[in-house]
């Protein structure tokens, strides 16, 4: 049976379990879990099976026993006890995962139902699959210091400034020496970002997972960002010469609806811009109002384009509750021709919609 279909008849069996069980408006009598979810993190196809174990108790006076345990994937392989469990007795499930030809976040379910409660608790494994590498030189084209990466840059994604965020991106050691990297104190790399390598010390001819760990907060600035970083390595006293880059967002807790008036928000008079049909010997200008409808001061972080031919000026990046200010916009075609897109991002304290885009459109003669 392939996956979609296994997947499909689970999802299937849950849903007519839950409108069952809301429909008769039935007291469940559910195990106590200890969690019903568990991260495995990253997982390298090579390491074989991965064991876990959810554990929960029988809170009811009445004893109980397992009936069925149904997972959405034949990865997950399920293990637990058939003996019955009286009052707070003990349960052990323990559910092995092994890793598959997809790549990328998994999140896999297991559906457990007893004598008590036919419609069954939902427990989910998730973590990110590394599945076999059939061809090192083809799967790791770009070989940086003795090791291989799958592209030529590192981007770590969307990051937000509340908490550090952690990816993990597989290399390759393609030297006749085991490779690791020297000592946190002696690296370059800048105060916002770390790289470790699990296991510390790659073999030659295997596989290694780099945890890139960048903290926003420590990195001070908002939007995309593109940095060379070297990492000294300790074997070959060389380094490793990579480019990180990735998009921040200040982060900002979710607003009740009493607020949603007294917060600052931001209303940009013309955020879409058409200046029609013009020639590429002359720039163009525009004057926009941005206004601040809250009850509390709108400052603007930061103003940034995707193009140095898009000049902005701003005229305050501070703007009182019931205020206003200009956001003079001038741009430059020379060099252009066709129908053409730029846009100006504004990061402001709104904490509705703190990234707001001006687009500017034109056909270029």
């Amino acid at each position: 049976m392939n996956h979609a279909l296994k997947h499909s008849i689970f999802f299937l069996i849950f849903l007519v379990s839950y409108n069952l069980a809301d429909a008769q408006e039935l007291e469940r009598k559910l195990l106590n879990w200890q969690q019903k979810s568990i991260y495995l993190g990253p997982v390298l196809a090579e390491n074989g099976v991965t064991t876990v174990e959810f554990l929960a108790t029988n809170p009811h006076a009445d004893s109980l026993f397992i009936t069925d345990v149904i997972t959405d994937c034949g990865c997950t392989l399920v293990d637990y006890s058939r003996d019955t469990l009286v009052t707070d007795g003990l349960l052990s499930l323990k559910v092995s995962y092994e890793s598959d030809y997809r790549g990328g976040d998994f999140s896999k379910l297991i559906l457990v139902r007893t004598n008590l409660d036919i419609y069954g608790d939902t427990l989910v494994l998730e973590g990110i699959n590394f599945p076999v590498i059939d061809d090192a030189g083809r799967n790791f084209p770009y070989k940086k210091g003795g090791l291989g990466f799958r592209l030529p840059s590192i981007n770590v994604g969307q990051l937000f400034t509340n908490e550090p965020k952690v990816k993990f991106y597989d290399v390759y050691n393609f030297g006749k020496d085991s490779v690791s990297f020297k000592d946190l104190m002696e690296q370059p790399w800048p105060a916002y970002v770390q790289f470790n390598l699990e296991p510390t010390k790659v073999a030659p001819s295997a596989r290694a997972l780099l945890a890139v760990t960048v903290n926003a907060e420590k990195l001070g600035d908002l939007g995309f960002f593109s940095e060379n970083v070297k990492i000294l390595v300790e074997e070959s006293n060389t380094s490793i010469d990579l480019n990180l880059m990735g998009t921040v967002f200040e982060f900002f807790e979710p607003i009740p609806k009493s607020m949603e008036k007294i917060v600052p928000r931001l209303l940009i008079s013309e955020p879409d811009i058409d200046f029609k049909e013009i020639s590429s010997s002359r720039t163009v200008q525009r004057s926009l109002v941005l206004s601040n409808l809250g009850q509390e001061p709108l400052l603007i972080r930061k103003v940034s384009t995707n193009c140095d031919c898009v000049n902005v000026i701003l005229e305050e990046k501070e703007i009182f509750p019931g205020g206003k200010a200009e956001i003079n916009i001038t741009f430059d075609p020379k060099g252009r021709q066709g129908i053409d897109h730029k846009h100006i991002t504004l990061f402001t304290n709104d904490p509705i919609n703190p990234v707001r885009t001006i687009t500017l459109r034109s056909m270029i003669k």
